[in-house]
């Protein structure tokens, strides 16, 4: 589908839609009141703030600033001296109540599905650039932008839903992304302690897919952050912590090497099963 900003010389395109449960005139309200120095980009602001991405009203209940105009400078921080990267988007058109485009982001329409319904669809247009260190950094920076652009579209559907003078909480979303970031802390974890290729490599890369499918795949909701964060500590105690309690031993370990010595010379003199062994430990 051809949308206002599509360019032959785009070298990256993306796009993403959400339905919200809302007008078309109270989406384009609140779509308006995007920008740094309005309410912000309805994304992760825990994660934004320490990076130095400040909004000027990033709890903004009512849509009170007016439409964009082409030539405004929707801003990425109202303190850019302190943005570990400053970036500023230009509104390139407009056309009130339907779409508008902004340079080095891309393309925002609201088309209707009824009366009560609304589609925010969002195109990424990235225009091809010959400076390999630009073209490389881009696509770097593609899965960062999906997770934060999903997000402003997951806000705004929440935020125009909502309605005025209603407070929306960011509680689900640490939830998530404390799953998201634990998970792969385990993971490596797994890594490092483990030995032998199926445990060191084969489950990590398992769980590691499982990460990437959760996190590029799957809402970003509190069930699927801990639900993943669980099965990966069911891993780890699975294929590591049961067995911890014999390196933390050092009679048991001392036992045992001994008994695998005495067994690689032949020296066996009494069988006992593993449970009395475990059993004598305990005593």
């Amino acid at each position: 589908m051809p949308l206002a900003g599509d360019d032959k010389n785009l070298e990256i395109t993306s796009t993403r839609a959400i339905s919200i449960n809302a007008t078309k005139s109270d989406v384009w309200k609140w779509l308006m009141q995007l920008g740094a120095d309005r309410s912000g980009f309805y994304s992760y602001e825990f994660i934004e703030r320490p990076l130095g991405y400040v909004a000027r009203d990033e709890d903004l209940r009512e849509p009170k600033f007016k439409d964009l105009q082409v030539g405004d400078m929707v801003r990425g921080s109202i303190h850019e001296e302190q943005s570990i990267i400053p970036y500023n988007f230009k509104v390139l058109s407009i056309k009130p109540q339907e779409t508008f485009v902004l340079e080095n982001w891309g393309t925002f329409l609201l088309e209707p599905i009824n009366g009560e319904q609304t589609r925010l669809i969002i195109r990424t247009q990235v225009t091809r650039s010959k400076n390999l260190q630009e073209r490389s950094a881009h696509y770097v920076a593609i899965p960062f932008h999906f997770i934060m652009e999903r997000r402003t579209l997951i806000g705004i559907k929440a935020r125009a839903e909502a309605g005025e003078n209603i407070r929306l909480s960011q509680t689900s979303d640490i939830i998530w992304f404390l799953g998201m970031v634990l998970s792969p802390l385990f993971i490596f974890i797994l890594t490092v302690i483990r030995r032998g290729i199926l445990n060191c490599f084969f489950i990590p890369t398992i769980l590691s897919v499982f990460w990437l499918f959760t996190l590029l795949l799957l809402p970003p909701v509190p069930l699927c952050g801990i639900g993943l964060l669980l099965v990966v500590l069911m891993c780890y105690r699975l294929f590591y912590a049961h067995k911890k309690w014999l390196f933390d031993n050092k009679t048991a370990l001392k036992k045992v090497t001994k008994g695998l010595e005495d067994s690689r010379k032949g020296h066996v003199s009494k069988r006992r099963s593993y449970a009395q062994f475990i059993d004598e430990e305990i005593d």
